[in-house]
């Protein structure tokens, strides 16, 4: 792997890529050790900035000319200065679309079908007459969320799968430098390389998020499927449903968080104009909806009791809906179009 050793020191490139020798490295940025972003300037003065999201996501890398508001920001080290001037580069955004043979894609139409079961299980417990309008009984919504659960633990695996399996070519997928590939040797064909179904990459960001992400929905099905039991006391509840319903929701508030860290490049940043901000964002608020009802919930029965409705289940549900916004966005986010 060939990582401009005699320019750039290995600890300023990301592990899992390989970046052309003859483009020049102007900007590393990092949050801890994890790298998230790295920006080179190109034979014809413009720039090339590689973004871990969309590396893994198999967009490419952002390109800027020399007269691109990119280039004319007078430190590429400060973060906040490149933030902004990202909002220069926008995008032919589209409300949907096809791209089945994407395993990124698959994996936003996975979590959807989730989302929505969430969805569908919850606006009845929060709002009861729905209940009755349709004449079904409580245990069929509980039913539809351990499904929901199933499917939010698939696409849990395939990001971790996606995470493992990224192109190691940084110049595959890049609009008008697409045909540009190393001076020294041919790259690697990528249709030869065998899919890693498990491993581990502690020095990657995308590697733990995907692994965090894995961990809660493994979690949340045991709350989802205890669930489904009937006529456990308060003290089984806390223990079987309450319990797992919290360690999964903290899971989740980490991963969301750490791909907001990922997208943004610091600890924090307001990214409005980012739908992978967005994405990340959403899934940040349902993941403390679904954490506020797991504590609310332990308070449902026993000594020490607390109002549920709004605590619980209604937490619940907008948890479900802020899931919903935050994977539908990511098709639009697969398939929008960067433009100059």
């Amino acid at each position: 792997m060939a990582l401009m050793a005699d320019r750039t020191p290995a600890t300023d490139l990301p592990p899992h890529v390989t970046f052309p020798a003859h483009w020049e490295h102007v900007a590393t940025h990092r949050v801890g050790r994890f790298i998230t972003r790295v920006i080179h300037r190109l034979p014809d003065g413009g720039l090339h900035v590689w973004t871990s999201r969309r590396h893994r996501k198999r967009r490419g890398a952002v390109i800027q000319d020399s007269a691109g508001a990119l280039s004319q920001v007078a430190s590429h080290e400060h973060v906040g200065q490149v933030n902004a001037a990202s909002k220069s580069v926008r995008q032919h955004f589209r409300l949907w679309g096809w791209r089945v043979e994407s395993l990124s894609w698959w994996i936003g139409l996975i979590f959807i079908i989730g989302s929505i079961c969430f969805v569908v299980g919850t606006v009845p417990t929060a709002y009861p007459g729905v209940l009755d309008w349709f004449g079904l009984q409580p245990y069929n919504y509980a039913l539809v969320c351990f499904i929901g659960s199933v499917w939010f633990t698939i696409g849990s695996y395939l990001l971790l799968l996606e995470a493992l399996n990224t192109d190691f070519d940084a110049t595959v997928q890049l609009k008008a430098h697409e045909l540009e590939r190393y001076v020294e040797h041919k790259p690697q064909d990528q249709r030869t390389r065998r899919i890693r179904w498990m491993g581990f990459a502690g020095n990657r960001l995308d590697y733990w998020i995907a692994t965090v992400q894995l961990i809660g929905a493994i979690t949340f099905n045991i709350n989802c499927g205890m669930g489904l039991v009937e006529g456990m006391n308060w003290v089984i509840a806390d223990i079987l449903v309450w319990t797992p319903s919290t360690v999964a929701s903290c899971f989740f508030v980490t991963a969301s968080y750490l791909g907001l860290v990922e997208v943004s490049h610091r600890k924090w940043a307001w990214l409005w104009w980012d739908v992978s901000w967005w994405i990340n964002f959403f899934s940040l608020l349902g993941s403390f909806g679904f954490l506020i009802s797991s504590v609310v919930g332990y308070f449902g029965q026993g000594p020490l009791q607390m109002p549920q409705w709004l605590g619980n289940y209604f937490a619940l549900m907008m948890g479900s809906w802020f899931f919903l916004f935050g994977t539908y966005l990511m098709v639009p986010e697969l398939v929008s179009e960067d433009c100059d």
